[in-house]
């Protein structure tokens, strides 16, 4: 049996939790998984197996050894080395073979032995070797200025995030490459937050690993947990953070790193020295495991310059409720305070509640985020507020009890004007034509038409019946009412979209239309779809299905399980070795009978590997 199949044979026979904990450690992308050989390959992949086998920590890199031709001893300490054993096995790494022996697949032994070869530990003296010469650099930093970074850092990242939440409720992200995010999406947030593009690329990843954004049909989306994002206060989302980064570092990773740094006469809290001890293999890899999970400790404030703040030692005890109540004394304290000025623009004091906050982004939009940040109001924003649910006097109220002073004329004017045109212009879903925009306005709709940055949506003109006679112009397009109304708003056209009940859709419900109730989205939406990819295999697998598990048994020289539908109706079992495919029939031996046997595609009810 190819270690393919017998690995995808585990995964199948996995649970739930054991399958997304080994993904979201592997930090493997699962969007575009069709069934388990395609997670198996994934996992067996040179270009994800290197790195995550390069984060191994040290009992798991001898453990790994001690079942492998790799040359590295194991643990002196049987009980350990059982633990490190385990957590390989939840990991995928290793398998128990007939005789209940741990064995490892042979990409990963392979991949070990290479990785060993080119590192540093080819004897049992790493820990002498890594830390010779580490006494100065490892020498404790003053830790208040260590958590003064730190808390900035974390404060940084919560509302680049927050940002970012808001950014895919009124912006379209498609996916660019394989499960990636292109690069004028990447610098426009990186613009915004006045940071590098590197940043902002992180921002992303983090998102994702958080459970805030999730692919769906080739477009970024809202998460399952986006909705509380934006009702936790700070401390409660650098939580949501902290343990999503526990998480992919891992428990058993945690309590030996944690050991380590328990040696505080060697490099007393210095993350990136016990990191560098914890993981001998780090070094061996650009882009290995433990550099990422270093680089978000940075970026979420668990770290500093590589020094663990004081709610770091806690984050690795997985003791998550007093790190986040450490980091929540450290964090700029809110103040409930905003000046409202006559040139629309709305300037706060220093971080607001997060009621507040909610409260105001319904109908501004955030220009610049800081301690204290500066948002703008304009007709979009206030047709946004609007869409939403809010009234103008319930804008006018939340401005007034939040700044304390009358509003300035040019607000006003503002209100009044977007109160008056809010729903002079629509989209919504035609009877022939996918996307219908229609306005009050023919002038309005003339320069829609004419826009070019609405070109790709090809506008054409529609006449719509009235009821009393004549005719209306509108403008119609083959897109999608959702597409062609963030079309519109990205051109600055204060657009609503209706459903076919001709009611307003608010854009705070994404959310609600994209992850069906109860649904815990991203992750487990994908081991759902693996599952019933599954059972489609031995229910009533399409061509499709079938020609995939041929190919594979192919290309890993394996046996068929198959059932077939004879002419009298009735079902064959065979057991059989494929030779080739063509012409929608399979030619493979029969072992049993000692024939070859010649079967057509659309006969096939049933196949699986053996």
């Amino acid at each position: 049996m190819s270690e393919l199949i017998r690995l995808a044979n585990r995964l199948r026979s996995a649970s739930d939790a054991e399958l997304a904990g080994a993904i979201t450690r592997r930090m493997l992308s699962s969007t575009h998984l069709v069934d388990f050989f395609d997670l198996a390959e994934a996992m067996l992949n040179p270009k994800t197996l290197t790195p995550f086998i390069a984060g191994l920590p040290l009992s798991q890199v001898r453990a790994l050894g001690s079942i492998t031709d790799a040359g590295f001893g194991a643990n002196a300490d049987e009980a350990t080395n059982d633990e490190a054993l385990a957590a390989l096995e939840e990991s995928f790494l290793i398998f128990r073979n007939e005789s209940g022996e741990a064995q490892a697949f042979e990409s990963v032994a392979e991949t070990l032995a290479g990785l060993i070869k080119a590192s540093r530990i080819g004897s049992t003296a790493t820990a002498s070797l890594r830390i010779v010469g580490s006494a100065e650099a490892s020498r404790s930093a003053n830790q208040d200025a260590i958590d003064r970074d730190s808390s900035v850092a974390a404060f940084e990242a919560i509302q680049g995030l927050t940002e970012l939440v808001y950014d895919l409720e009124t912006r379209l992200i498609r996916e660019v490459g394989k499960a990636s995010v292109g690069l004028p999406d990447v610098k426009r947030l990186a613009n915004f937050l006045h940071r590098d593009n590197d940043f902002a690329r992180a921002l992303f990843k983090l998102a994702e690993l958080s459970g805030l954004m999730v692919l769906r049909h080739s477009r970024w989306r809202l998460g399952s947990n986006a909705e509380a994002w934006v009702h936790w206060q700070p401390a409660e989302r650098w939580a949501h953070l902290a343990k999503s980064w526990f998480e992919v570092l891992g428990e058993h990773s945690a309590r030996e790193l944690l050991g380590i740094l328990a040696r505080a006469e060697t490099h007393p809290g210095s993350l990136q020295l016990g990191l560098d001890e914890t993981y001998p293999l780090a070094d061996s890899a650009v882009a290995s495991h433990i550099e990422q999970l270093t680089n978000f400790a940075e970026q979420i404030g668990i770290s500093s310059n590589g020094y663990l703040a004081s709610w770091g030692e806690a984050m690795l005890r997985g003791e998550t409720a007093a790190a986040q109540e450490l980091l929540g004394a450290a964090l700029p304290a809110v103040q409930r305070r905003i000046i409202v000025q006559a040139d629309l623009s709305v300037v706060t004091t220093g971080p607001l509640p997060t009621f507040d906050e909610l409260r105001l982004r319904r109908f501004a939009e955030a220009e610049r985020i800081g301690i204290a940040s500066t948002y703008r109001l304009s007709a979009l924003s206030v047709t946004h507020g609007l869409e939403t649910g809010l009234t103008i006097e319930e804008i006018r109220e939340c401005l007034d009890e939040l700044s304390g002073k009358p509003l300035p004329q040019p607000v006003e004017y503002l209100l009044r004007e977007a109160s008056a045109r809010f729903g002079r212009l629509v989209v919504h879903e035609g009877e022939l034509h996918k996307s219908v925009i229609e306005s009050s306005d023919p002038i309005l709709l003339a320069q829609i038409r004419a826009d070019q940055r609405l070109t790709p949506f090809a506008l054409h003109e529609l006449q719509i019946a009235e009821a009393a006679g004549g005719s209306r112009t509108a403008l119609a397009s083959r897109f999608e009412p959702e597409l062609v109304y963030f079309g519109l708003r990205e051109a600055g056209f204060a657009a609503i979209r209706l459903d076919r009940a001709g009611e307003i859709v608010s854009p705070i419900k994404t959310l609600e239309h994209h992850l069906a109730p109860g649904s815990e989205g991203g992750l487990r939406d994908d081991i759902a779809r693996l599952r019933a990819a599954e059972k489609r295999l031995g229910d009533e697998p399409d061509d499709d299905i079938v020609i995939r598990q041929i190919h594979l048994a192919l290309k890993n020289k394996t046996r068929l399980q198959i059932t077939v539908l004879t002419a009298a109706g009735t079902e064959q079992h065979y057991l059989l070795e494929p030779i080739g495919l063509a012409n929608g029939r399979l030619r493979a031996k029969d072992r049993k009978a000692d024939i070859e046997r010649t079967l057509p595609l659309s006969s096939i009810t049933a196949v699986t590997l053996a």
